[in-house]
């Protein structure tokens, strides 16, 4: 009996390595420019992540090293690798600034800021890293060549949008989200009732929508959809609150 609470209580750790583990393997693909494949392997990142936080609630064994493990796996897989992938998207572009590829690190810094500041308050609000790097890497799906046709936006139309400067933009933002107090819609349906889950039914049928037409272009386009949202209901209960 003894030794199964001792396997229970390393699982959370076990998920949290596995995390790291294809964290590492999403770095070493993005070395060959294999953006597809190390979307794939932060795919899977960010269960394993979900699962090890999931698990130690469940289990009831939240403790400072798991949480200290679990920045520094998060550290690889949700701050250097959208930190990399975004330096090769700068870095192959034709039309670039000079060193702008070398802002991709700030997205890096703050992400272990917002790491470090959520290790001392886990009620820390803000864009959480592994939708930072969910956005990142599915955007550099989106622009890549190899993507999947969609059916009523052109390649070409889309690369018009993505310029040096618009992701330089993008990164500045990303990292002023990462530690801001703007609290992110949460996900946690209460019931099924319209009226206490409306936004949360709008978001799943615009995101469906989005995904059935846009298709590779969709995920980047439902983040971008999802924090526009979380930014209005926060002013929208600021102004209510005066």
């Amino acid at each position: 009996m003894y030794i199964f609470t001792k396997i229970i209580r390393i699982i959370p750790n076990i998920l949290t390595f596995l995390n790291l583990f294809f964290g590492c393997i999403s770095v070493i693909f993005l070395q060959s420019k294999n953006f597809d494949k190390s979307a794939v392997f932060t795919l899977f990142s960010i269960i394993f992540d979900s699962l090890d936080g999931f698990f130690s609630r469940l289990i009831k064994n939240e403790n400072k090293f798991g949480k200290e493990l679990d920045s520094l796996a998060d550290m690889v897989s949700f701050g250097i690798v959208p930190s990399i992938i975004v330096f090769l998207l700068l870095k192959s572009m034709k039309k670039k600034i000079p060193f702008i590829e070398w802002s991709s690190l700030f997205i890096s810094i703050f992400s272990a800021y917002r790491l470090a500041k959520f290790n001392i308050n886990t009620s820390y609000n803000g864009l959480t890293t592994p939708v930072n790097t969910l956005f990142f890497s599915s955007l550099s799906i989106a622009i890549t060549p190899s993507s999947i046709p969609i059916f009523f936006v052109k390649k070409n139309i889309v690369n018009m949008f993505i310029t040096p400067t618009s992701i330089l933009f993008m990164i500045f933002f990303s990292c002023y989200l990462l530690i801001s107090k703007i609290p992110m819609i949460s996900f946690n349906f209460k019931g099924f009732s319209w009226k206490k889950n409306k936004i949360r039914y709008v978001f799943l049928l615009i995101s469906t929508f989005l995904l059935l037409t846009l298709r590779t272009i969709a995920l980047p386009c439902i983040i971008i959809f999802y924090i526009i949202i979380s930014i209005l209901m926060y002013f929208h209960r600021l102004k209510k609150s005066y």
